[in-house]
C-alpha cells in the first residue's frame, strides 16, 4: 500500500491542488462563481465572507501544489485538508435536506475521494513507520 502512495503522490497532489485552488473563483468573481458554480443567489452583504472563504480554499490548494516540491510539506498539508475537506463534507451532508446545498454536490464529492486518498496515505505512513520501529 505504501508504494501505491508514493508512486501516486505527485499526480494526487497536482489534481487535487488544481482542483481546491478553483475555490479562488469565489474571491475573484464571487457573484460568478454563485450563480454558476452553485446555482446561488448572489447577496452582496455576503461577498465578504465569500471572497474569504475562496481565498482561504485557493491557499489550500497552493498549498497542495507547494506540497509536490517540499516533500516535509506534504503530512502537515494533508492533516490540515483532512480536516477543512472534512468538515466540507458533514456539512454538506447535514445540510442535504437545505435547497442551498444542490450547488455543492460536485464539489463535496471531489473533496471526499481527496480525503480517501489523503486518509488512505496518512495510514500508510503510519503503517510504514510501525514497521520501522519494529
Amino acid at each position: 500500500m505504501a508504494e501505491f502512495f508514493k508512486r501516486t503522490q505527485t499526480l494526487a497532489l497536482l489534481i487535487a491542488g488544481i482542483g481546491t485552488s478553483l475555490g479562488g473563483l469565489y474571491t475573484i468573481a464571487p457573484q460568478w462563481a454563485l450563480a454558476q458554480l452553485n446555482q446561488l443567489p448572489y447577496i452582496v452583504s455576503d461577498t465578504i465572507f465569500i471572497q474569504h472563504w475562496g481565498f482561504l480554499v485557493l491557499m489550500m490548494g497552493c498549498s497542495f501544489l507547494i506540497a509536490i516540491f517540499r516533500n516535509d510539506w506534504i503530512i502537515s498539508v494533508f492533516w490540515v485538508a483532512l480536516i477543512e475537506k472534512l468538515f466540507f463534507v458533514s456539512l454538506v451532508i447535514g445540510y442535504s435536506s437545505q435547497p442551498f446545498t444542490h450547488g455543492f454536490w460536485l464539489s463535496m464529492a471531489m473533496d471526499s475521494v481527496i480525503c480517501l486518498y489523503i486518509a488512505g496515505y496518512l495510514l500508510s505512513c503510519r503503517q510504514s513507520k510501525t514497521k520501522t520501529l519494529q
